[in-house]
C-alpha cells in the first residue's frame, strides 16, 4: 500500500478574499483526513462565517498559519504546486489531481509538500506562480470551469484520500496464481460430472466459456477460496445420497 504523510500535506490559500471560503476549505481538509492550512494575507479565518462554514472543522481553523505572502509560506516546503483554472504558458511539469496523488505519495514520506489555491477572482499571478515546481489543473467539460476556491480545495483533497484508498484495495487481496486456477478448474469440472451436469458442446468448449467469464475479474485468492468452499459443500452432498444409496441397495 502507497500512504501519504499527510502531516507533510500542506494546503495553501493565497488571499482567501472571504471567510466562508477559508471556513470550507478547512472542512474539506477534515473531511479528507488533512489538517495542515496556511492562509497568504485571507480575510480573518475567526470570522463567524468562516467558524459556521467550517461546521465541526473549526480546530483547522485555529492552527492554521498566516503568512504575508508566498514566498514566506513556502519556506520549508521541498515540492509546490500552483493550482489554476487554465493551463498557463510555463515549462513546468503538469499534473491532473489524479496524477498529482501519486506524486506526493512519493514525495510526502520524506519531503514538505504543498498544493498553492490562487484567489478567488484572479487565481495567482505569473510571479506566485514561478515560486512552485508543478503546475495542476482540474479537468472539465466546459472552457470556463466554475468551481469555487472550497471545492477545488475538496477536489484535490479527495484524489489524494482516494489515491489511499485504492492503493490499500489492490493490494489487500493477492491475486489468484495460474496453478491456484488450475486446480480450481479441475476441481469445478469433477463435480460438474459427479452431480451429472453435461454440457451442450463439449468440455473443452464449456471449460473455456468459464475459465474466460472467471477470467474477467481477475480472481483473487479469496475468489478462488470461495468457490472452493462452494464445490466442496457440492461434494459432501453427493456423497452422502451416494452414501445412502449405497445402503439402500444392500437392504
Amino acid at each position: 500500500m502507497k500512504s501519504i504523510e499527510r502531516k507533510n500535506v500542506i494546503f495553501i490559500l493565497v488571499e482567501p478574499q472571504y471567510p466562508g471560503n477559508i471556513g470550507s476549505a478547512a472542512r474539506a481538509l477534515k473531511t479528507m483526513g488533512f489538517s495542515r492550512l496556511r492562509l497568504v494575507n485571507p480575510a480573518d479565518p475567526n470570522a463567524p462565517q468562516a467558524r459556521w462554514m467550517a461546521h465541526a472543522s473549526e480546530e483547522i481553523l485555529e492552527a492554521a498559519e498566516i503568512f504575508p505572502d508566498l514566498q514566506s509560506a513556502l519556506k520549508d516546503v521541498h515540492f509546490a504546486v500552483a493550482t489554476t483554472q487554465r493551463e498557463r504558458e510555463f515549462h513546468f511539469p503538469f499534473y491532473t489531481p489524479k496524477q498529482l496523488a501519486a506524486k506526493i505519495a512519493d514525495l510526502s514520506r520524506e519531503h514538505h509538500v504543498a498544493l498553492v489555491f490562487g484567489r478567488e477572482q484572479s487565481g495567482l499571478t505569473n510571479e506566485e506562480i514561478s515560486y512552485c515546481h508543478a503546475i495542476s489543473t482540474i479537468p472539465a467539460a466546459v472552457s470556463h470551469p466554475s468551481l469555487n476556491l472550497a471545492q477545488a480545495v475538496m477536489v484535490y483533497a479527495y484524489e489524494l484520500f482516494n489515491f489511499e484508498m485504492e492503493s490499500e484495495k489492490s493490494y489487500s487481496w493477492r491475486l489468484a496464481s495460474q496453478p491456484e486456477l488450475t486446480a480450481l478448474y479441475d476441481r469445478l469440472q469433477q463435480s460438474l460430472r459427479r452431480v451429472g451436469f453435461q454440457p451442450m458442446d463439449d468440455w473443452d468448449s464449456f471449460m473455456m466459456r468459464f475459465k474466460r467469464m472467471f477470467g474477467r475479474l481477475p480472481p483473487e485468492v479469496r475468489d478462488v477460496r470461495l468457490m472452493h468452499k462452494i464445490l466442496h459443500a457440492f461434494d459432501v452432498y453427493i456423497d452422502q445420497l451416494e452414501k445412502k444409496a449405497k445402503e439402500k441397495d444392500k437392504s
